[in-house]
């Protein structure tokens, strides 16, 4: 009853800046389990940063091997500068066919072998000049990955870069399509209005990318705001730092997509609604292609969409299970922590190369955090010994300690929207309600967990919460199903032994106070269950 989803892609669908309670996968994870509460829904983010449709490519084999039920792509941005990409630190070259041909070999024992000689060898005796910088400490992964700076719009190289995306987006839907799996590939979108090009070329005869972003400005100041987006769009072409995907990829991805009849998340036009004047800048974006959480959700939502539109899982769409956008929002599970992380993030890329030119990155160095919550985040970012997910662990017990339940709660939330199929999390932010005796809440979180992790200790406690809140025929459903997997667990067979001697069925709670009395259970418990027993029974008489 399980329906698997897998999603491909690069930086942004891996959710770059945030941690991964903030990727569109997780959102629309979340947004499908409510739709089909009967069915398991699993989305497997394959999604990181610094590859393209190379490593996706390479990927498939393996991928296919767990018999997704539906793939989702949203790639492309990275196509020049990921991994084996035309203009890489580590390109082997324009040719496609050498480069899967490498990929493959990479798998056999013999080539890493002699590859790794190679290596050592051109270390060995090579020239020592491309090391002898002084490397920077706080380098971003940018600048690491660039060897051509500059590919102008129509170069040989830009060509290039267009055949090995087009080349590669075909192998991978056609290995989808002999699968028999279905596929949902997104259009790309990018900061336009708000971000410079990086590098501006020009000609007599053809405007570079600054002066084109400038034409661009003048046409939104004078509010022909339908010219203003196509420059804009345009100026993001023309720049030659190859860090935003053009918009003949759009075209590729579209081309593509009608050759195998695969549905195109129009990606474009929801980030255009939802920008002023339809012209896509920093309201959604949190530098030159991320989006921000408000962005994320919307990814999240066009996906939702294209697949209820194409009827993905079911030709039954439940309307009363569909929530809007806006619902999961403002309930969602991210805190200070989220927001001040991804913020240091980005000001810490743009410290660096390209947005800046020169000098190394000290921005983290000179920050000076005004929040424990930034004093967390700073740390993460600079030690390396401190992930997001024990950031968030850190400040729930800091606001434990100072009883600020609720803000501890909220970090217990947020990584459990993280994990969410891991009991870990769910045990912190329980205790925290049952201290504040928010039964009802507890009893509403942990149903929700039902969706994605099914453990004897969740329906424990589904259960336990039934019975506080006086639902006892439930309860006991949830409490004799989690007994199957728990059958040692003292806490849940005294609440079940108790709840069935409260509904005069002496006969099932006899039998498990029988087992009860083979534990290590106290004595004063047993006398409890004794004591309820004799009390009901004589009432019953």
């Amino acid at each position: 009853n399980c329906y698997r989803i897998f999603v491909l892609g690069e930086s942004t669908a891996a959710g770059f800046p945030y941690g991964n309670n903030l990727t569109f996968t997780r959102i629309l994870n979340r947004r499908l389990a409510d739709t089909f509460p009967d069915r398991r829904i699993e989305v497997v983010n394959t999604a990181f940063t610094a590859i393209n449709t190379y490593t996706i490519l390479d990927f498939m084999d393996e991928i296919l091997e767990q018999k997704p039920d539906a793939i989702l792509i949203y790639a492309g941005h990275n196509e020049f500068y990921g991994a084996l990409g035309v203009g890489s630190m580590e390109s082997l070259g324009r040719n496609n066919n050498f480069v899967r041909t490498y990929l493959k070999l990479q798998r056999l024992k013999t080539f890493i072998l002699l590859r790794d000689a190679i290596r050592f060898i051109y270390n060995l005796f090579g020239s020592a000049s491309e090391d002898d910088s002084i490397d920077d400490p706080m380098e971003t992964e940018m600048s690491r990955i660039v060897k051509e700076q500059t590919i102008p719009f129509g170069s040989s190289l830009y060509e290039a870069g267009k055949d090995q995306f087009r080349s590669n987006l075909h192998s991978i839907l056609q290995k989808s399509k002999e699968a028999g799996v279905s596929v949902l590939i997104s259009e790309l979108v990018s900061n336009t209005r708000d971000q410079n090009p990086f590098i501006s070329l020009g000609t007599d005869t053809i405007l570079s990318a600054q002066k084109l972003f400038e034409k661009a400005r003048a046409y939104e100041k004078a509010g022909k705001y339908e010219l203003a987006r196509e420059t804009y769009y345009r100026a993001k072409d023309m720049d030659a730092l190859r860090f935003r995907a053009p918009e003949e990829f759009n075209d590729i991805i579209h081309s593509q997509a009608n050759e195998f009849s695969i549905p195109v998340v129009p990606m474009k036009s929801y980030f255009e609604s939802a920008s002023p004047d339809r012209l896509i800048g920093n309201n959604l974006m949190n530098e030159h292609l991320h989006p921000n959480i408000n962005g994320y959700f919307l990814m999240a939502d066009a996906f939702y969409n294209a697949m209820k539109q194409e009827r993905f899982i079911s030709a039954d769409w439940q309307d009363n299970n569909i929530k809007p956008n806006s619902y999961y929002q403002d309930r969602w599970g991210f805190t200070a922590l989220d927001s001040s992380y991804a913020l240091l993030t980005i000001r810490h890329l743009k410290g660096g190369w390209p947005f800046k030119k020169e000098g190394p990155n000290t921005f983290l160095f000179q920050y000076n955090p005004k929040t424990k919550e930034d004093s967390i985040a700073l740390n993460i970012l600079v030690s390396g010994d401190l992930t997001l997910e024990l950031g968030h662990i850190e400040l729930a017990r800091y606001y434990e300690l100072q009883k600020n339940y609720e803000r501890a709660f909220q970090e217990n939330l947020a990584l459990i929207y993280t994990v969410p199929n891991l009991d870990l999390f769910y045990e912190p932010a329980l205790k925290i309600l049952l201290t504040t005796s928010q039964y009802e809440r507890a009893l509403l979180l942990f149903e929700d967990a039902l969706k994605y992790n099914n453990s004897g200790f969740i329906i424990k406690w589904v259960g336990q919460l039934h019975l506080a809140l006086g639902n006892t025929k439930e309860g006991i459903i949830l409490l004799e199903k989690a007994k199957d997997i728990l059958p040692e667990d003292m806490q849940l067979l005294f609440n079940l032994t108790r709840a069935y001697y409260n509904t005069f069925q002496f006969e099932k709670g006899d039998a498990i106070l029988v087992r009860l009395k083979s534990t290590a259970i106290s004595l004063s418990a047993i006398q409890e269950l004794e004591s309820i027993r004799n009390l009901l029974k004589n009432r019953e008489e």
